[in-house]
């Protein structure tokens, strides 16, 4: 066996000052990085922000629905007769102001089937597109470090930043 080098000791200064540059170094990532990240933000919203939202509306509109459908079964279910009567009362109501209109209350409904149709993943750009402008964006990112006493921090630009990004549309 070989004799084992005893471990370096900093003392509470050093230590002190190597997080003190961390800290140093992490803020001006942080800053130097905070509109990239902004920027992917935006882009991956405009890429697949209008199929997020309309797949939340058409799960909002089943549930409605679903809800609507549950309550009228309910109350069929729980007062027969009074629900029966309501039924009755309605078609009634509305077979007379058809006569009075002269029209036919049958004649109007509406239906929006897509209100409840899911977008389809071919409305959204495709994984390599979405790689590559991720790619792009990142390679913009900045790094930062500090020498090897902790002290000194400084900024690493990007080394090969990209700036056209191939678009979503």
């Amino acid at each position: 066996m070989g004799s084992s080098k005893p471990p370096t000791t900093y003392s509470p200064g050093e230590a002190a000052q190597a997080a003190v540059g961390a800290a140093g170094a992490g803020e001006m990532m942080s800053i130097a990085d905070q509109p990239i990240e902004q920027y992917s933000q935006l882009a991956t919203q405009e890429a697949l922000g209008p199929a997020q939202i309309q797949a939340q509306q058409s799960l909002a509109n089943r549930a409605a629905l679903s809800g609507a459908q549950a309550q009228m079964d309910i109350q069929s279910q729980v007062d027969p007769q009074a629900y029966a009567q309501r039924q009755i009362r309605m078609q009634a109501a509305n077979k007379r102001l058809g006569q009075l209109y002269g029209v036919d209350p049958t004649a109007y409904s509406y239906s929006a089937p897509s209100a409840y149709a899911m977008p389809s993943t071919a409305s959204s750009p495709d994984l390599a597109t979405l790689r590559a402008n991720a790619a792009a964006i990142a390679s913009n990112i900045s790094t930062a470090g500090v020498h090897k006493s902790g002290a000194d921090p400084w900024l690493n630009a990007p080394s090969n930043p990209q700036s056209t990004l191939p678009s979503y549309y």
